[in-house]
């Protein structure tokens, strides 16, 4: 019984995306990785792919869209980054940012284990 449990979930997941008639591959390729990168708005730590919330259905209509008017991914996320903030992808795409996200962290880390080596020769 809990073998049929993964099976459903990629049933459904699969019958979301077949719900859009793309043009070409590399369309449904483009659309299927923005859904996966783009977080839901209302739903905490959920990609519009993952979410049927109205705000991710609409999202999701807007990308489809974009993309079969002929907008690149990088167009479509710069567009709902805009409107949304750096917050709507998962990853954002200003690299400073992600810098200080893990590398300060790490970068307090290396300084107090230097003051610990130094503290504790003395």
């Amino acid at each position: 019984m809990l073998a049929l449990i993964p099976i459903l979930l990629l049933s459904l997941s699969l019958s979301a995306e077949n719900i859009y008639e793309f043009s070409n591959e590399t369309i449904e390729k483009d659309f299927i990785e923005l859904s996966q990168e783009i977080s839901c708005p209302l739903c905490a730590g959920s990609s519009i792919a993952e979410s049927d919330s109205d705000i991710a259905n609409d999202l999701k209509n807007v990308v489809f869209k974009e993309l079969e008017n002929g907008k690149t991914p990088k167009e479509i996320k710069k567009k709902l980054i805009e409107f949304y903030g750096e917050g709507i992808l998962f990853m954002p795409e200003n690299k400073i940012s992600i810098f200080v996200l893990y590398g300060f962290p790490m970068l307090l880390i290396i300084i107090g284990i230097f003051f610990l080596l130094n503290f504790t020769k003395k």
